[in-house]
């Protein structure tokens, strides 16, 4: 599957090339992430394979949040959310990680456990 990611005003979006049926269903979520970690109510997201998701992020820190298994990823600015758009097609349980920037971060590493996980139910 081909994605796309494009950057308008700030706000990165992410998104699978497949059409979002008329009748699909849009979940969407806001992660609101402070020193690496998500409130207990956003840590996780339930949606059903077909699903139109849209999760908004918003950080305290400059980084990368990337949504594993389906190969997105937003750039993170504090201040400045960002938006991950796509369609659950996979049915499972998807970690999202975190990757900080500047001089100490490590390309590649990921601090601690995830900070949220996607489990998409099938229909």
């Amino acid at each position: 599957m081909h994605m796309l990611t494009r950057s308008l005003l700030g706000l990165v979006i992410c998104s699978a090339s497949s059409v979002y049926a008329a009748d699909a269903p849009v979940r969407s979520f806001n992660l609101t992430i402070v020193r690496g970690a998500v409130s207990a109510e956003q840590r996780v997201l339930k949606v059903e394979k077909g699903d139109a998701v849209r999760v908004r992020v918003t950080s305290d820190a400059p980084g990368e949040l990337h949504l594993h298994g389906y190969r997105l990823a937003a750039q993170l600015s504090p201040g400045t959310p960002a938006e991950l758009a796509f369609t659950a097609y996979a049915t499972g349980r998807y970690p999202f990680e975190g990757q900080g920037t500047g001089a100490a971060a490590k390309p590649g590493a990921h601090h601690g456990p995830p900070p949220a996980v996607i489990e998409v139910q099938p229909k």
